[in-house]
């Protein structure tokens, strides 16, 4: 009899403690970084859940070196409006915010937008630095008044968005890609950036309309 109940108190205190055990072993191992990265690895899926409009890009903060080299690139002023185009964090825009220049970020993760904002708070250009939670492509005006724009998108980002931008840029208009080109365009000058992990990263600078047959024939009709 004894031995029955010790057995029936054992088994209810297992079922009590193996739940605690579950979580505990969950949170131990998603602060792990093998398995952060596979969390990572998931963020196009789960993107798609958590955005405006169609994802071109997995969300990666670009590095401090390549928004420097971004910056000294554009030479942005006072006479100047950056847009970027999935801006994340906001690192981009702070930095042209803090240069002086009309500074919009556009970005489809309202978590991102959110923390952009306080970014921009925490720097001191809260009221020079616009944050936007949209797709890009449904904002064609704010886009076209852009004298530069940013963007780190994938090459299959780029497929969709290039013939986007293509309608709605002004000539004159810098762009900047970082680490990927925008295909079918010539760049002005292209910066390898090296990084304090000691990655190297290419930065392209293209004057809109790019100087080859390709975007000559989009615009001509040729």
């Amino acid at each position: 009899m004894r031995r029955r109940l010790f057995v029936a108190r054992a088994a209810r205190f297992a079922g009590a403690l193996l739940p605690m055990l579950v979580v505990a072993g969950a949170v131990f191992a998603l602060s792990s970084p093998s398995c952060a990265r596979v969390v990572r690895s998931l963020d196009p899926f789960l993107d798609s859940r958590h955005g405006v409009g169609r994802s071109l890009s997995v969300y990666e903060p670009s590095r401090m070196e390549v928004v420097a080299a971004v910056m000294d690139l554009l030479a942005l002023g006072g006479q100047d409006t950056l847009v970027d185009i999935g801006s994340g964090d906001g690192r981009f825009v702070v930095a042209a915010a803090r240069a002086g220049a009309g500074a919009i970020g556009i970005e489809r993760q309202g978590a991102l937008v959110a923390r952009s904002r306080d970014n921009a708070r925490m720097a001191g250009v809260g009221s020079r630095a616009t944050f936007i939670h949209a797709d890009a492509m449904t904002l064609p005006s704010v886009v076209s008044r852009a004298t530069a724009v940013t963007m780190f998108l994938t090459p299959d980002g780029f497929e969709v968005l290039v013939p986007w931008l293509e309608s709605v840029l002004e000539p004159g208009t810098r762009v900047v890609s970082h680490t990927w080109p925008v295909p079918g365009w010539r760049p002005l000058r292209v910066v390898l950036v090296d990084g304090a992990d000691g990655g190297t990263w290419p930065v392209y600078l293209y004057r809109f309309p790019a100087a080859d047959a390709y975007v000559r024939g989009v615009h001509e009709g040729v």
